[in-house]
């Protein structure tokens, strides 16, 4: 069977939307709560700031937001995933593992 390469670009956008929403419903408790004395606070601020540069740069010509949000997502989740690799197999640790490899993605294809 071929792909549907009709159907890219907007697998791509969904992917976008996906990604800053699912960031969104996940860390808006606690960007809410600010803390500003907890680590979590700035890396949740981390995640809604640049998911958000994500779907922004996708309406841009040039890559560079797209690029740079996706490496900066992917470096706040590597980090989580560190973080939580020593509490065993979790759903959280899968959650920051499919937003690494989307964010991965994206840095990598840019605007495609």
């Amino acid at each position: 069977m071929k792909p549907v390469k009709g159907l890219l670009q907007f697998a791509t956008w969904l992917m976008r939307l996906a990604i800053a929403f699912f960031i969104f419903v996940a860390f808006f408790h606690t960007v809410k709560a600010f803390d500003f004395k907890s680590i979590q606070f700035y890396i949740a601020t981390a995640f809604i700031v640049f998911s958000s540069l994500l779907f922004i740069g996708g309406f841009l010509s040039k890559p560079g937001i797209t690029v740079f949000s996706g490496l900066m997502l992917f470096f706040a989740s590597v980090y989580e995933i560190v973080i939580l690799f020593s509490t065993g197999v979790t759903a959280e640790l899968a959650m920051y593992s499919v937003i690494a490899s989307t964010s991965l993605y994206f840095v990598t294809a840019g605007n495609k």
